[in-house]
């Protein structure tokens, strides 16, 4: 177990993020309109929603999937935690961040996933318009098993149509781009949630309401 949360703990440290300030409030969300249907409006979008989350990095609701990492394929079992303490002490391998707008749907999804042994992570950001359509996914996977991080930017119409996709591979090291062959990385592709309503635990998040 120590060797699993080193191993995670040296993943996450290989970006570094800018320190938080809180603040509780839903202007920001509410300031920021819908995007429209065209890579430059969700670009703009996203970016406004991620200086959202940064100055309220406590807003967010958490949960994790509570079953064991072995039983895999069993129904997940999500449980919403009142702290990342509480979250952490869980051990959970799938955890996630939801922040909300004004009426309840989630705007910004965070979901991360591991494994017991610690050798790759994948960092997901699920950004949703105020219908509840999936306008963007980021996908970060970082795995030892090839030394590299594939990061792959998603963008979709209100339709659910895939406008584009771009990929990039870098070196887990130094983030410099880095060449690569197939089957010489591990790979993961992220799960697609084209609609608010398909989250794993949407009905935990509508249930405090």
């Amino acid at each position: 177990m120590m060797r699993r949360t080193l191993l995670i703990i040296c993943l996450a440290l290989l970006v570094a993020c800018p320190p938080l300030s809180i603040n509780t409030s839903r202007a920001a969300v509410l300031q920021a309109q819908s995007p429209a249907d065209n890579i430059a409006s969700i670009e703009a979008y996203s970016k406004q929603m991620d200086a959202y989350t940064k100055r309220n990095a406590r807003a967010g609701r958490l949960f994790g999937d509570t079953r064991a990492y072995e039983t895999g394929d069993e129904p997940a079992r999500w449980q919403e935690f009142k702290t990342k303490r509480a979250l952490q002490r869980a051990e959970v391998y799938s955890a996630a961040t939801a922040w909300t707008g004004s009426t309840g749907e989630p705007v910004v999804v965070n979901i991360d996933l591991t494994s017991p042994s610690g050798d790759w992570a994948q960092f997901n950001s699920y950004y949703y318009r105020s219908d509840g359509t999936l306008a963007k996914l980021r996908a970060e996977m970082r795995t030892f098993l090839g030394d590299v991080i594939i990061i792959r930017d998603r963008f979709y119409d209100s339709k659910s149509k895939l406008l584009q996709e771009k990929t990039r591979y870098l070196d887990l090291q130094t983030r410099k781009p880095k060449k690569i062959k197939e089957g010489d990385f591990m790979d993961m592709p992220p799960e697609v949630y084209a609609k608010t309503s398909t989250l794993p635990f949407y009905a935990l998040l509508k249930k405090r309401q």
